[in-house]
């Protein structure tokens, strides 16, 4: 080949080709970003809107329903998603990926700011922001000790959010604790007895608390500016401020009440348990890394900034590391790394065994490392990361990036000691006489993975840094093949002494091989129906196989974490809940395997306050220093909560794939016209979910039960005595669920001051009874003489998708039991219990698993499609590929067998093995197929030329085949941090190489012979051997 003739005669120019490519692959290396998967956008958009104490009917009806009428006419939406709870109405629109989401949320800030004046006037303004998953934190710390949750959580805002904000790659700080506020409780009695209303204690605060500019006073030489200091110094000093006077005597805050330092409601309680003995009161701070940085070198920085704030911290306040999400990327991208090493010495060792010299196994092991460095250079130039798609794509090219050169070193052996040729004769017909077989079969493996980095969906965005991974390191493979390879071999191949017994034993039993696979192709040659059994019983094989694999969308990794959801009746308070989760606590802190626990009283996964929930994030200690498994120890604990009366508990892993608002593996969306149709059909599908076999931790979103207290204002009785519903709304609001009435500021901070009842004068419905308010005339009135109240129950979240109601249903599932298996029994149980108008559908994993089959399958026909195209470029022929290409379904038997036998299943990584089986098996019928052509070109009949390739070949096919898998048994073998997800790609690669190989050693030369006939009747094979002969005839007359 030309490319290889010019570096044999200029090895300095092959030296510094190489080396160039070297040098920039470890710059990039050295400037890359480490994630756990790829830095991918998801074009989201939340918009919050807080409307403190209404119901989730009334923020549904007034807030989010405006919200998504306005929303819906934006260009690129797929979903509009909502959620009403008490106080707070959340909607979240996803747009298609190619939406760019800067723009989105410029266009929903637009529409919402349309709408902002048809919101309630005493909500407050909605919050739009961008929803960045990969900006979650990744590092949770715990800050506790002898002080009060708000001192906590006031110290961690002011003092140590800094520290962290101005480290390297910090993206963000999350603080989650109780605020400081100012407190002003009110005492109902006292009240009635001054005869005075809250309004008027609400006007007196906001009269009396104020701090005004009153402009400012020049003169010739100065300017002063003039401020009105009439705000409260301290909290307690609220306690003099005169509301009214009665019979000549002052009322003050503190003959009404009292004013106090302390925090927001008390909605829930978060602890955090270092050693299970201890268990503290501790706000809790996230680290969210920036877009795009090195997480590992961020979590570095992060860890070395704790050892110094530690050192500054208040006598009684400690911080802990409570969990560390990098350091499972860190281990997992180390274990990877350490494959990738294992795998690349497993492939030189088979080239030591074929070939036995030293210096031929150097010059092709050469290749792995040149060409794994210099795809840095690529994946750098792309805007790429280290990540674990990105380091698997190098582990599984590592068999590959030694094939190119495997083909070339052996074609050059072979003419060099068994054509006993010169060293630079030897290079030069050899590399001349492969060099099309290695370009053809690199073209043939990129055409297969650029329908991988083309997928459409979230699958196609994180596994086109895989796909194009892998054509960077095959092509720069190519490339040492084609140059460094026959300059190495021109100078330095010389043969090697005496060799090894296992050498000696090994070349005899490949002579032995050698000459049966001859004596057996002549056999099959001549029984050529063989053949076509061996084909159907590969294909019926492969198909019994599939049948039994389960199929699932990932296989679910052992991270050492996990989330305890706890769900009580709706009517429990916060304090009985609470009870509940230190019940959890005392069954986690049994556990030896748990290395830290945080637990969140009255929270829903969201964050979102709900009293009846709460949250246990579990860490466990490393995988490598327990016995049981992840999987087995939330077995263990979901067993546990079974045995408390009234409350369940969803088990779940934290998920980092999938989408979807929880972490689930199923999860499905109900939609209807009302919620009592909704009610009722997700109860009756819930049931029938809990007799299927492996499906546990079943959810819904859709609670009815709330309980609710109902004011029916009599509004002739109210306008007779002139009280506005306004009014009553806003006493009730204010006495019972409280009101922020003003600002205090201390220390260059703002803190809300909010007044409520004393808390005994509000535990009941009852209280309300109790309540009085003014009329116009100033004359005191009980509510109860203006209302009717009622108690029932609302629901306490409201759902809905596309703008039509839902009920969203959640499930996870046992060891054994597979995503595929669990959604083909709930499609046939959803058209027995769903009515017409009722509809169903996936999200989240659920959704993405569908998806995956989709544009996997596209993927898998494009990419047979362009090797087919590819192949019948390189031949200049349509039929010869046909025999090539045979070798496809002939892995199939293998890769499904291997998955079987193993245990793992067809999921996301497993698939997309076998798209790489399209160009993989292709190699061996490339190198059979070119040989047999060159031998008829030089005048063998047909058979003999099959024969004699097919001899020819043998050697480099197995060498091939073997470092192949030699390079990714590491994978497949399922060992390390991390391993759960990658094996089986691994095994779908290794079984369908062995299952090929063998059977295309046997299969490629009967096809070739069957199809030949073709060749010669084909319309462009009569054009060129029309071509030949004019040629020939032209030549014939110049001479």
């Amino acid at each position: 080949m030309f490319l290889s003739e010019v570096c044999i005669r200029r090895p300095v120019t092959a030296t510094v080709m190489v080396l160039f490519l070297v040098i920039f692959g470890l710059i990039g290396m050295r400037r890359l970003g480490i994630l756990l998967f790829p830095d991918v956008d998801f074009p989201v958009i939340s918009v919050s809107t807080t409307w403190l104490n209404a119901r989730p009917e009334e923020i549904d009806n007034n807030v989010t329903d405006e919200l998504e009428d306005s929303l819906g006419g934006i260009e690129g939406i797929k979903h509009i998603s909502s959620e009403s709870y008490q106080g707070l109405s959340r909607v979240m629109i996803e747009f298609e990926l190619f939406k760019n989401v800067d723009v989105a949320s410029e266009e929903v800030r637009d529409k919402v700011f349309r709408v902002i004046n048809n919101l309630p006037e005493d909500s407050e303004s909605p919050l739009i922001e961008k929803i960045d998953i990969n900006a979650n934190p990744v590092i949770w710390m715990a800050f506790f000790g002898q002080r009060s949750i708000e001192e906590l959580t006031d110290y961690a805002d002011k003092t140590v959010k800094p520290l962290f904000q101005k480290l390297k790659g910090v993206g963000d700080v999350w603080i989650y604790g109780q605020k400081r506020k100012v407190r002003i409780w009110l005492n109902r009695d006292r009240l009635a007895r001054y005869n005075l209303g809250v309004d008027e204690v609400i006007r007196v605060i906001k009269a009396q608390h104020i701090e005004v500019p009153g402009g400012k006073v020049e003169s010739s030489s100065k300017e002063f500016l003039i401020r009105t200091m009439g705000e409260f110094p301290t909290e307690e000093s609220f306690n003099e401020l005169i509301v009214a006077y009665r019979e000549g005597n002052a009322i003050r805050i503190r003959d009404l009440g009292y004013a106090e330092a302390g925090r927001e409601d008390f909605t829930s309680e978060t602890r955090y348990s270092a050693d299970k003995k201890l268990v503290n009161k501790a706000a809790a701070i996230g680290i969210a890394p920036r877009s795009g940085a090195n997480e590992v070198e961020m979590a570095r920085l992060v860890r070395k900034e704790v050892e110094n704030i530690r050192k500054i911290l208040p006598p009684g306040m400690f911080l802990d590391i409570a969990s560390d999400d990098t350091a499972f990327i860190e281990s997992s991208i180390k274990e990877v790394k350490f494959q990738l090493i294992l795998g690349g010495i497993a492939a030189a060792l088979v080239v030591l065994l074929f070939l036995q010299n030293i210096r031929t196994t150097i010059f092709t092991s050469i290749a792995i490392p040149t060409s794994i460095i210099s795809t840095f250079a690529a994946i750098y130039a792309f805007g790429f990361t280290i990540n674990n798609l990105t380091m698997l794509a190098l582990v599984t090219a590592v068999g590959l990036v030694i094939d190119d050169s495997i083909i070339m070193e052996e074609n050059i052996y072979r003419h060099r000691f068994e054509l006993n040729k010169p060293a630079m004769q030897a290079a030069l017909d050899g590399s001349k006489e492969i060099g099309f077989a290695v370009v053809a079969s690199t073209l043939t493996l990129a055409g297969v993975f650029l329908p991988v980095a083309f997928m459409g969906g979230l699958i196609g965005r994180f596994f086109k840094e895989f796909a194009l991974t892998m054509a960077f390191a095959v092509g720069w493979s190519m490339v040492v093949a084609l140059t460094v390879e026959p300059m190495l071999a021109s100078r330095f191949l010389k043969p090697g002494g005496e060799k090894w017994l296992l050498f000696r034993t090994f070349d005899a039993m490949m002579g032995r091989l050698r000459t049966f696979y001859r004596q057996g192709i002549t056999w099959v040659l001549d029984h050529r129906y063989v053949v076509n059994l061996i084909i159907v019983l590969a294909l019926v094989g492969g198909g019994i196989f599939l049948k039994f694999i389960g199929k699932e969308f990932v296989t679910p990794e052992d991270k050492s974490q996990f989330l305890v959801s706890i769900e009580n009746p709706l009517s429990y308070s916060i304090y009985k809940t609470d009870g509940i989760v230190s019940q959890v606590e005392k069954f986690i802190q049994e556990m030896p395997e748990v290395k830290n626990y945080w637990v969140i009283s009255g929270a829903s996964g969201s964050f979102v306050p709900e009293a009846s929930k709460g949250l246990v994030y579990v860490n466990l200690v490393p995988k490598n220093e327990r016995k049981k498994t992840q999987l087995e120890l939330m077995a263990e604990i979901r067993a546990k909560i079974k045995t408390i009366p009234d409350t369940t508990a969803l088990v779940s892993e934290m998920s980092l794939v999938g989408g979807g608002t929880r972490g689930e593996e199923i999860q499905l969306v109900i939609q209807g016209p009302n919620l009592q149709g909704l009610d009722r059909y997700s109860r009756e599908v819930m049931g029938r979910m809990a007799k299927f076999r492996g499906i546990v931790d079943i959810d819904r979103s859709l609670e009815l039960e709330k309980p609710e207290v109902r004011i029916k204002i009599n509004r002739n009785k109210a306008a007779d005595l002139g009280v506005e519903a306004r009014t009553i709304a806003d006493t009730v609001g204010a006495f019972m669920g409280g009101i922020d009435v003003a600002e205090f500021k201390s220390g260059g901070e703002s803190y809300d001051v909010r007044l409520r009842l004393v808390d005994k004068e509000r535990t009941l419905p009852t209280d309300l009874d109790q309540i009085w308010l003014h009329t116009q005339k100033g004359e005191a009135i009980n509510l109860a003489s203006l209302v009717t109240i009622e108690t029932g129950v609302g629901p306490s979240v409201i759902s809905r998708l596309d703008r039509q109601r839902a009920v969203f249903i959640f499930a996870n599932l046992e060891k054994g039991k597979t995503l595929g298996e669990a959604k083909q029994e709930i499609n046939t149980m959803m058209k027995e219990v769903l009515p017409e108008g009722y509809t169903c559908k996936y999200i989240g994993r659920s959704e993405a698993f569908g998806e995956t089959i989709y544009y996997i399958a596209f993927a898998f026909v494009l990419a047979t499609l362009l090797t087919y195209m590819i192949l019948s470029a390189q031949f200049e022929s349509f039929v010869y590929p046909l025999s090539i290409m045979m070798g496809l379904p002939l892995s199939f038997i293998g890769a499904f067998g291997l998955l079987f036998i193993t245990g793992n299943t067809l999921n996301l990584f497993s698939m997309i093995g076998l798209i790489l089986l399209v160009g993989l098996p292709a190699k061996n019928g490339i190198l059979l197929v070119d040989r047999t052509n060159q031998l008829r070109k030089e005048g063998l009949p047909l058979k003999e030329a099959i024969v004699e390739a097919a001899g020819t070949r043998l050697r480099p096919i197995l060498m091939t085949a073997v470092s192949t898998m030699a390079g990714v048994i590491p994978v497949a073998l399922g060992i390390g941090i991390g391993s759960e997800s990658r094996q089986p790609i691994g095994v779908a690669i290794a079984g369908g190489v062995l299952s090929s190989t063998l059977l295309t050693l046997v299969v490629v030369p009967v096809i070739y012979s069957y199809l030949d006939r073709f060749t010669q009747i084909s319309l462009f094979s009569k054009i060129k051997k029309r071509m030949w002969v004019q040629e020939k005839e032209r030549q014939e007359n110049s001479s």
